[in-house]
Parts: C-alpha cells; structure tokens; sequence
C-alpha cells in the first residue's frame, strides 16, 4: 500500500490504542520537524532536537514527530513518552511491567510498519522518474 504525503509536504497515520481509552496517536514523519509542528499545533519546541512528542492537554491524544532518517534509539525514546503519557492520561498509578512492554511493543512495530511503507513509496517514486537508465547498443 503506497502512502501520499500530506499537505504539509510530510507524511502522517493515525495509530489507535481502542482498549486504553481509545488513545489516538498521530504519528509524523518529515523532514522538517519545525515545519509539520507549526502547522499541526501551532509552534514547535525550542531546538536543536532530533524528534519529539506533543500532549494534547486534557484529551487522549499525542503527536509523535521523527524525521525520515530517524534512528531506532530515537524511536524507542519517543515512543516510551508516549507509552507513559497514555498510562498517566488512564490514571494507572502502577507502572506494569508487562503492560508497558505490551504497549510499547505494539507503538514501535506500528512506526515501523509506517515508515517502511514511506521507504516503498519513495522508492517507487524514485525509480518512476529515474527510469531505467539503460539502453542496448548495437
């Protein structure tokens, strides 16, 4: 499945945690962090930063932008603020282990199964308007 990039010229999915309190996520990649913030949320944070979370204050959603070249320990960080904002924002006072290896488990395959789709896509892109380069000599 091919992803398009959005009006912001980056690309965004939603992931949803249905049995937390169907907590939302939208998850951003781009390639300029400063940019796909402003225009989502207004501003963005002080910087330099390689990634970062925003919390929707009061609701059950968070924004999580990477850039394009993000790295695993990136996402991990990331994804861990995210984990435990849904688990302050449901009022667990306890901490689970198990719990939030599950959660945290199933935000990072779900980055990853997005940002592997965006690789396809560019690369299909890529190859579209390079074309084939090569030609038969006789």
């Amino acid at each position: 499945m091919k992803v398009k990039k959005t009006k912001y010229g980056d690309y965004a999915t939603w992931i949803y945690f249905k049995v937390l309190a169907n907590y939302t996520i939208r998850l951003v990649f781009t390639n300029d962090l400063a940019a796909s913030a402003k225009e989502r949320i207004g501003s963005s944070p002080e910087g330099p930063f390689e990634a970062f979370c925003y919390h929707v204050k009061d609701k059950g959603m968070s924004y999580i932008f990477l850039p394009m070249d993000v790295t695993e320990s990136t996402v991990a960080h990331e994804s861990w603020h995210i984990v435990n904002r849904m688990m302050r924002f449901i009022d667990v006072q306890d901490l689970d282990d198990e719990m939030v290896a599950y959660h945290l488990d199933h935000l990072v395959e779900a980055i990853y199964e997005f940002k592997n789709k965006i690789q396809l896509t560019e690369k299909e892109h890529d190859q579209k308007h390079r074309g084939t380069g090569s030609k038969k000599r006789s």
